[in-house]
């Protein structure tokens, strides 16, 4: 890891904390507007440091990153600086003159965060009409040739729902579904996240979705999959290199606190913005540890012996974290799974000893739009 290029290559960042919903499984259990939050002429100021650090890809997010006044002049300025510029919303707020806005700035992708039928979407928002708003908030964008994508959390209570959540967005015109795994973190109960029995089953539907769907393409979240035989099909040739918190991911709260990654815990902030710039905090030769000093001490459990660890680094830091409360101990790795199961994929020691060789540069970029 100290011979990788670290640089925000991709940085997600919560505008505000405000929120016009309470969702069930909020990773922040975002609401009502921070008292310190940023002002807009240091929002400024970070941009400009996240050009000078080379930052390619960065998702405004929340809270609501809509109910921040001037996320427009946030979103040109990115575009200035020429990183590619995404947001990720609840649809609520997204009427024909929001979307000329995204047109107008340029936005290179719009995430609408979407759970479920009618009744499970509108329960696990707590909105009576959050459906409806976010359905619409799909077709205008179909109908104006808007980049964007549907961004699914899948937890128990939702992940009977897949083939009809599918069938949804086929029927608006959506282009892209990002699917993600639900964690314990913020306001989500341990009872709500997908149980570990069904983890395996929970792949196996995806794999279907992305094999067979020409009709949708199906994106698949940081926290899914891993190593193991469903776990290369998953990723469909490209390998998983890891969690790039602090090495090529970046995180932002709305009041200045800096993470590798918006979805991990308070526990992992490393600084905030008004004690110190963004451009120190980045190149602190302390910080981001967890990932940039990772080695195979850091790990425990299965992961401690596991032969993908020097690729994989345990999967997803927050994942993991949230379920055993450890930086690498993860359950939901489909490769423990199907070691239990007696399934073993074929020697591969070729391949991470090419993986291992070519491990400075990622063989994918992060994907931008993600949800906490």
């Amino acid at each position: 890891m100290e011979e990788f290029n670290f640089f925000p290559q991709s940085t997600v960042w919560e505008i505000t904390f405000a929120c016009n919903m309470r969702c069930l499984h909020c990773g922040t259990a975002a609401g009502n507007i921070r008292p310190d939050e940023l002002t807009d002429d240091e929002t400024y100021k970070v941009i400009d440091e996240l050009g000078e650090l080379g930052c390619e890809v960065l998702t405004l997010s929340g809270g609501e990153p809509l109910l921040r006044k001037n996320w427009q002049e946030m979103a040109r300025r990115l575009k200035k600086h020429g990183v590619k510029t995404c947001i990720i919303s609840n649809g609520y707020m997204v009427n024909q003159k929001i979307v000329d806005d995204f047109a107008e700035i340029g936005i290179n992708n719009v995430g609408i965060s979407f759970d479920g039928i009618e009744k499970t979407h509108n329960h696990i928002r707590q909105r009576p009409d959050s459906f409806q708003r976010a359905y619409n908030a799909m077709k205008l964008m179909s109908e104006t040739k808007i980049r964007y994508c549907a961004v699914s959390q899948i937890s128990n209570i939702n992940i009977n729902e897949l083939d009809q959540i599918r069938k949804l967005l086929v029927d608006v015109g959506c282009p892209q579904w990002r699917i993600q795994m639900t964690t314990d973190t913020g306001r989500m109960s341990k009872d709500l996240v997908m149980p570990l029995e069904r983890y395996a089953e929970f792949i196996d539907k995806v794999l279907e979705f992305k094999k067979n769907d020409a009709e949708l393409d199906i994106d698949i979240g940081e926290n899914i999959g891993y190593y193991g035989c469903r776990g290369m099909d998953i990723r469909q040739g490209f390998p998983y290199l890891g969690c790039y918190a602090g090495t090529r991911v970046l995180g932002i709260e709305s009041d200045g606190k800096i993470k590798g990654c918006l979805s991990m815990p308070e526990e992992f902030v490393e600084g905030n913005l008004r004690d110190s710039s963004l451009i120190e905090l980045w190149n602190n030769p302390e910080g981001f540890a967890y990932n940039r000093k990772f080695t195979r001490e850091t790990a425990s459990g299965a992961c401690y012996e596991c032969k993908y660890l020097p690729l994989c680094r345990g999967g997803c830091a927050t994942t993991s974290y949230s379920a055993t409360g450890e930086r690498a101990n993860n359950p939901f790795c489909i490769y423990q799974i199907e070691k239990a199961q007696g399934i073993e994929p074929p020697p591969d020691t070729e391949l991470i000893t090419d993986l291992l060789g070519r491990f400075k540069e990622p063989a994918e970029k992060p994907v931008a739009i993600e949800e906490d």
